[in-house]
């Protein structure tokens, strides 16, 4: 296992940019990482890392040797932690492990947690901060988070990011109110026809109404909006109560739908929608249960926006 170790501390260097940083992220001492890479170096008998004001960076043979050994290295760690999941619970290291977890309230209640209750049958425990993407991915700079589901993609060292999902944006209003319009259709004529009716919307910006408008209407939104809340689920419960319009993402008022208690106002060919992406720290997956707890993120909710 020494090469192993040797190659893991090197890409925890490679992708925190400081040694002290790695020794943070291996429950190392700082001496112990520079040690691991010392013999590494003597192995490849190149130079892989050039010091820097604050940090290190790598040199042409470190970056070629992380550009060959990152992936398959991260592999291997997260096959084997999945594998320790399934081995005995009197032994199984899953028990008892807490993976620390953020993302935006109303999809992580919808679909993370959902996709996550599994381990909680093998003891499991789950830290959950929700909060939007500054705050959240502070928190995973800071080390207080294992996995974050984000709202856009981030370039940030020593954290890796994948598209997980694509959520759909739809236009919906209480049964009485929508049979009142009579049927909306996409363009600047559809726009008129809603003109009239009070605007329920998603923080002062009106990003999602905003969006809606621009691609469905190719108009821009009465920004007087008569309500403006950060809760998607508050907008759900006016918009049921015949109190307005309003843009959701579906996972937030699938349920009202099926049920009848809101209506889709518009069925356009292509509905506005924006990508999701999971976040996590740079070698965090090695550990059983946070690999556990990546693989159902990756495969139930992203596997179910595959589909």
């Amino acid at each position: 296992m020494g090469d192993i170790d040797r190659l893991r501390a090197f890409l925890a260097i490679h992708r925190s940019g400081s040694v002290t940083e790695a020794a943070k992220d291996l429950h190392m001492s700082q001496p112990a990482v520079t040690q691991q890479l010392r013999a590494l170096e003597a192995v490849t008998g190149r130079r892989l890392f050039r010091r820097l004001p604050r940090g290190v960076e790598p040199t042409p043979a470190g970056r070629e040797l992380a550009e060959q050994v990152g992936t398959h290295l991260d592999a291997v760690e997260e096959a084997w932690g999945q594998w320790l999941g399934t081995i005995d619970p009197e032994t199984n290291p899953l028990a008892g492990a807490t993976v620390f977890l953020g993302g935006p309230s109303e999809f992580i209640a919808s679909r993370v947690l959902p996709a996550l209750a599994p381990l909680l049958g093998s003891q499991v425990r789950l830290r959950v901060r929700v909060g939007d993407d500054a705050t959240i991915v502070a928190a995973l700079r800071a080390r207080e988070l294992d996995l974050a589901v984000l709202t856009m993609q981030i370039d940030v060292r020593g954290i890796d990011t994948e598209r997980l999902a694509r959520e759909e944006f739809v236009l919906v209003a209480a049964p009485d109110v929508a049979a009142e319009l009579g049927g909306v259709r996409p363009g600047k004529r559809g726009a008129r026809q809603l003109e009239h009716l009070p605007l329920l919307a998603y923080a002062e910006e009106l990003p999602l109404v905003r969006q809606y408008w621009e691609e469905v209407f190719d108009s821009t939104p009465n920004e007087l909006a008569a309500v403006v809340t950060d809760s998607l689920p508050a907008l759900a419960m006016l918009a049921e109560r015949g109190l307005g319009i309003t843009v959701l993402p579906r996972h937030v008022c699938e349920d009202a739908l099926a049920s009848h208690r809101l209506v889709q106002l518009v069925q356009p060919k292509t509905p506005p929608a924006s990508d999701l992406y999971l976040a996590w720290r740079a070698g965090t997956r090695r550990t059983p249960a946070v690999a556990a707890a990546y693989t159902r993120i990756h495969d139930v909710v992203g596997g179910a926006a595959r589909r």
